[in-house]
C-alpha cells in the first residue's frame, strides 16, 4: 500500500499517548486506571477519575483555555493510529498528543509532538505530508478545505505543533474562501502564541 493511501485511513481512535514530567523534570512512564478497573499505560482514559498531566496535555489545555467553546477537537488518537495517519513512529518522539474532531461536520485538529532532538525535521516533514493528504481529500469541501489551508505547522524548540482550528465558520460561507481562511488563521495564531508562552515556561 502506497504512503498516500496508507495515510488516507482517517478518523479512528479514542486515546492519546504521552510522557509525564515528574518533579525532577525527567520524562517518566505513567499509568491510569479507568472506572472499570482496567489499566492503561501512558493513556488519558475518557471518563476516567484519573488524569495524567503531561507537557503536551498542558499545551492542549492552554489552547482550549483561550478558545473555550471554539475548541472543537474531542477525540484522541492512540500511538498506533497516530503512526498510521502520519507515518511518525514512537522512535521519533518523547511524547505526543493528537486530538481531532470526530464528527463529520468539521476537521478541527491539534497535533503536538515533543520530538527527539535528531528527529525534529523528520516530524515536520511527516506532518507537512499529512497536511497535503488532507488538502487533497477535502479539496471539494470548501469550509473544510479552508480550515486545512489555514492550518499551521510550527516548531518551538523540539515541540512540533500542527494547529488546524477555527470552529464554526459557516457564517462566512457566503463571504468566500479568503474570509474563511482568515478567520481560521487568526484562531491558529492565538493557539500558537499561547503555546509559545507555555513552552517558554517549561524551559525556565
Amino acid at each position: 500500500m502506497g504512503k498516500y493511501w496508507f495515510m488516507v485511513l482517517l478518523f479512528l481512535g479514542v486515546t492519546a499517548i504521552g510522557c509525564q514530567r515528574d518533579h525532577t523534570g525527567e520524562d517518566s512512564r505513567a499509568y491510569a486506571e479507568d472506572e472499570a478497573g482496567s489499566e492503561a499505560v501512558n493513556t488519558l482514559v475518557s471518563g476516567s477519575k484519573y488524569r495524567i498531566v503531561t507537557d503536551v496535555m498542558e499545551l492542549r489545555d492552554s489552547v482550549e483555555g483561550i478558545l473555550l467553546q471554539d475548541y472543537w477537537p474531542d477525540t484522541m488518537l492512540t500511538e498506533e493510529e497516530f503512526a498510521e495517519r502520519t507515518g511518525i513512529s514512537e522512535s521519533m518522539y518523547d511524547c505526543f498528543l493528537a486530538e481531532y474532531q470526530r464528527s463529520e461536520a468539521g476537521v478541527d485538529m491539534l497535533i503536538l509532538v515533543k520530538a527527539k532532538e535528531d528527529y525534529v525535521e523528520d516530524v515536520e516533514t511527516y506532518l507537512n505530508d499529512y497536511r497535503e493528504v488532507l488538502l487533497n481529500i477535502y479539496e471539494k469541501q470548501p469550509m473544510d478545505e479552508a480550515k486545512i489551508f489555514a492550518s499551521r505547522i510550527e516548531t518551538i524548540g523540539n515541540y512540533v505543533c500542527f494547529v488546524q482550528l477555527g470552529a464554526n465558520i459557516s457564517d462566512l460561507k457566503d463571504s468566500g474562501r479568503e474570509e474563511m481562511v482568515r478567520r481560521c488563521q487568526e484562531e491558529n495564531e492565538r493557539a500558537i502564541d499561547m503555546m509559545e508562552r507555555k513552552i517558554a515556561l517549561f524551559e525556565d
